[in-house]
């Protein structure tokens, strides 16, 4: 229920106005009341305590008959509502008003006395609020002098007085009703105001940004909140505009950039049918060649004058063989292959496409060396897969040797947890603190914009990860460029 950031402000305010409100309202209210009960309660017990006086001192002096007229005097006072004097039986003998006189107190007025009368033993005072009125009945209890006149019970009768509320009384309390009631409406005005300022000042434009927030998701980024000064909600909408804007322009170079790779990878596919179909007939005619080479190989062997040329046609015939390697690599690589996951020699592996791409870096007079600390290096992975991370890391350290004497390292061992690694390491201009935490991102590239497309560490990155390998590189600017993988234990695991 208390979900959202407006039932909780709600039930907050709530509850800090009444506890600001309604305690000190009702603690004052309390209080004075507390007061007027006690000074009407000492009014109507100090006129008891005065009743009781004069009617002893008249009951002594034997004017007995003095009493009722002494009942309707006081009676006549302000306030004072009745006079009764009755016996434990509930007879009224004395009252303020004369027809009660001879009658039962619960028939006259039913209810006054709810419990036995023979149980009240002391002052009792009582506010009824129904009527307005206090209660007060007292026992008169024989005095030693009126014991002989009278008998040696302790309470020969019980004296009653109902006094009103006094006219400053009967204004309290209708006060008292006021302030309780504009306290309540005090509450109901601060919570409906704290309400319409949340609402206005923080609901809505957060219901605003929520809306803007789904409006993005659903791909329209042409999206800008208003920014009215300087507020916390203004700041946020700038900072919302800016990171839509950026979104929006990142988006634009996004689909640039993926418009250019499309084209590109369409030239790729095309240049690589191309490819294939040159190396098709170029092992064609090399065929023939080395067809017609072996024969004159043969015929070297009876024919002397042919025999002179012996050296040159097994050179040829090496030529041709080599070219037919090339070519095949070349159809090898330009077929479209299943992923699927073996257990393959990765040093056979390494050894293959080292060799293919050897022509490349010796244009460049780049040396390859090899560091096969292992014959074989049985890992279980796609192979194809890691054909393309190796030529891939192979292509990367060509293109970043700019200098004479450049050098190419290629190393197979095992770590010292005896897992197979495989280094590619060059000596070429290396890559910055910087840029090195890039390296791995889509898209990204620093070499020029026909050289690179900025995918190849991403998806080397990528094999890795669906082999169960790690990746890491190590650079150096001006000293070299090295990629370690790490291949882990178990099935799937390049």
């Amino acid at each position: 229920m208390f979900n959202t950031i407006k039932s909780k402000f709600i039930l907050l305010s709530l509850v800090v106005i009444v506890l600001s409100i309604g305690i000190p309202v009702g603690y004052l209210v309390n209080q004075i009341s507390r007061n007027f009960q006690n000074r009407s309660i000492q009014m109507v017990e100090t006129t008891i305590d005065l009743l009781i006086d004069g009617l002893n001192d008249s009951m002594m002096l034997g004017e007995q008959k003095v009493i009722q007229k002494i009942i309707e005097n006081v009676s006549e006072k302000s306030g004072i509502d009745h006079i009764r004097i009755f016996n434990e039986n509930g007879i009224i003998k004395y009252s303020s008003n004369a027809s009660e006189i001879g009658k039962v107190l619960n028939l006259v007025e039913p209810g006054h006395i709810e419990k036995n009368i023979s149980s009240i033993t002391e002052r009792e005072v009582d506010l009824n609020r129904n009527t307005n009125t206090y209660k007060a009945i007292q026992p008169i209890e024989i005095e030693e002098r009126c014991q002989t006149c009278h008998s040696s019970d302790a309470i020969i009768s019980y004296l009653d007085i109902d006094t009103q509320f006094t006219k400053a009384e009967m204004k309290f309390y209708t006060g008292s009703s006021h302030m309780l009631f504009l306290g309540a409406l005090l509450i109901l005005i601060l919570a409906l105001g704290f309400y319409l300022l949340f609402n206005r000042f923080i609901n809505k434009p957060l219901n605003n940004f929520i809306v803007a927030l789904d409006t993005i998701e659903s791909g329209n980024l042409s999206l800008e909140l208003p920014v009215k000064g300087s507020d916390e909600f203004s700041i946020l909408n700038t900072h919302f505009n800016r990171m839509v804007k950026e979104l929006k322009y990142s988006k634009e170079k996004i689909e640039e950039m993926h418009l250019e790779q499309l084209q590109r990878a369409d030239k790729m596919v095309t240049l690589g049918e191309l490819t294939a179909s040159m190396a098709h007939d170029i092992n064609n005619h090399s065929a023939i060649i080395m067809s017609r080479a072996d024969y004159l190989l043969y015929e070297s062997e009876n024919n002397s004058g042919v025999g002179k040329f012996n050296n040159d046609l097994k050179v040829i015939n090496d030529q041709i063989s080599k070219i037919s390697k090339i070519t095949g690599n070349i159809l090898k690589h330009s077929k479209k292959t299943q992923v699927e996951f073996i257990d393959f020699d990765l040093a056979q592996l390494l050894e293959t496409n080292l060799e293919m791409i050897e022509p490349l870096l010796k244009k460049k007079k780049i040396k390859i060396k090899k560091e096969f600390k292992l014959e074989k290096a049985i890992i279980n992975g796609d192979p194809n897969q890691f054909e393309q991370v190796i030529l891939n890391l192979v292509g990367n350290a060509f293109d970043a040797i700019d200098k004479e004497n450049g050098e190419i390292t290629a190393v197979l061992q095992k770590d010292p947890e005896g897992k197979i690694q495989f280094i590619i390491k060059d000596n070429g201009k290396g890559i910055d603190k910087e840029t090195l935490d890039k390296i791995f991102s889509p898209f990204y590239t620093n070499k020029e914009a026909n050289k690179g497309t900025g995918l190849g560490l991403f998806i080397v990155q990528t094999i890795c990860r669906k082999n169960n390998a790690i990746i890491v590189c190590d650079s150096k600017v001006n000293e070299g460029t090295s990629f370690t993988i790490t291949f882990n234990e178990g099935e799937g695991n390049a």
